[in-house]
């Protein structure tokens, strides 16, 4: 009798699995509208890690909180249809009928090929799942068609040309990018970053080469602004392209001793001038000893036999608790030297393993802004954000 009463439990339990998501409230489940909503809170913090990084104007990030701001209550004032397939009656008599059937046929296939003869056995306990990490990546496409087809109700709006064009250069669709910034720049060809951000636009899309048509960009954008450092660097590149070797070293010193001491993208400025002064042969250590000097590259070492020996003897709680602490420790070396991307792909490929997705994504969110005003640099986390899934927030 105690095995038929088990047996009953399951088949409850078993009917009761198969039965609850016929009769669950369906405004529980996630809409396409709260997808929107999150992936324009992404961008609300991509545009203040990019004001705080200085890639952006103060007023050309208010114009664009304001517009996304816009863009979210239009989203939210949307009414969803609910779906529900069957009216309420229909559900329940369909979850009962599922129920039964769920019970009888159980029911029917141990008497035919069950044992109850058979002594009743313990099983041994199963060992714990590890956990996973699982993730979510955002309709970004569905957002940027949403401005596509705003800019065709309002191709005479400059700062939605923009807008695309910098959403089109955050998922490498560099060429289209190039185009909408082109769009941009001729309705507001004074409008700040406008002129250097579509030269950016065009190296990318040439795969590195600065044409004659973005030296002409980002020579417009330093006229406006003759401390645009995008612009200044782009302009030094396509003098060392041409071959003028000391004339891209000249402005690139020049540059990186106007540059704040904190500028994320100094440190690497300055490999450049020195990877290019070895390359040619000149000697540039007394010019970049008079500019303040760059911080060190930190990196964890990697433990040695008898480290990993000692953690794999600890109990699975200590190590749980250590591991944490190693990687919060490369966390606080980031923060203190954000200039290192290996280090940044380390930490959210950490992150990942823990599960902690939510940490890796702001570790990714930390790395595009430490590292702006560095293309490969940039390339690489983003590349390694694919690899890993996280999402783009």
């Amino acid at each position: 009798m105690l095995l038929w009463a088990v047996l009953t439990v399951i088949a409850v339990i078993t009917a009761a699995a198969a039965t609850i998501p016929l009769v669950r409230r369906y405004e529980a489940q996630a809409t396409p509208k709260q997808a929107v909503l999150a992936v324009l809170s992404d961008q609300l913090a991509d545009v203040d890690a990019q004001q705080q990084a200085g890639t952006i104007a103060a007023p050309e990030a208010d114009a664009l909180r304001l517009e996304i701001k816009r863009r979210m209550l239009s989203t939210g004032r949307e009414v969803e249809a609910k779906v529900r397939p069957l009216g309420t009656g229909a559900l329940g008599g369909l979850a009962i009928g599922l129920a039964a059937v769920v019970a009888v046929a159980a029911t029917a296939l141990y008497a035919t090929l069950g044992r109850p003869d058979l002594a009743t056995t313990t099983p041994a306990p199963a060992a714990p799942l590890a956990p996973t990490a699982t993730t979510g990546a955002p309709d970004i496409a569905s957002v940027v068609g949403q401005l596509e087809e705003r800019m065709k109700r309002t191709p005479n709006e400059p700062e939605g040309w923009r807008m695309l064009g910098w959403s089109y250069f955050q998922t490498s669709r560099f060429k289209e990018s190039a185009e909408a910034y082109r769009k941009a720049l001729a309705l507001a060809p004074k409008a700040p970053g406008y002129a250097s951000a579509y030269g950016e636009a065009l190296v990318q899309a040439a795969n590195g080469i600065v044409s004659p048509t973005a030296v002409q960009a980002f020579t417009d954008a330093r006229a406006l602004d003759p401390a645009d450092a995008r612009a200044r660097y782009f302009l030094g590149l396509a003098k060392q392209q041409s071959g003028d070797r000391k004339g891209a070293i000249d402005e690139w010193i020049a540059l990186l001793g106007e540059a704040p001491a904190d500028a994320p993208w100094g440190a690497e400025l300055r490999r450049v001038i020195g990877e290019a002064a070895k390359a040619d042969g000149i000697d540039v250590s007394a010019r970049l000893a008079a500019i303040v000097p760059p911080a060190p590259v930190t990196t964890a070492p990697n433990p040695s036999a008898e480290q990993v020996a000692a953690v794999k003897a600890m109990p699975a709680g200590d190590q749980q608790a250590m591991i944490r602490r190693m990687v919060d420790g490369l966390a606080d070396k980031l923060k203190a030297n954000p200039n290192d991307p290996e280090g940044w792909v380390r930490l959210m490929r950490a992150r990942m393993v823990l599960g902690d997705t939510a940490a890796a994504t702001t570790a990714r969110r930390q790395a595009l802004a430490a590292l702006q005003g560095n293309p490969a640099a940039l390339a690489q986390i983003n590349e390694a954000s694919q690899s890993l899934g996280i999402s783009g927030k």
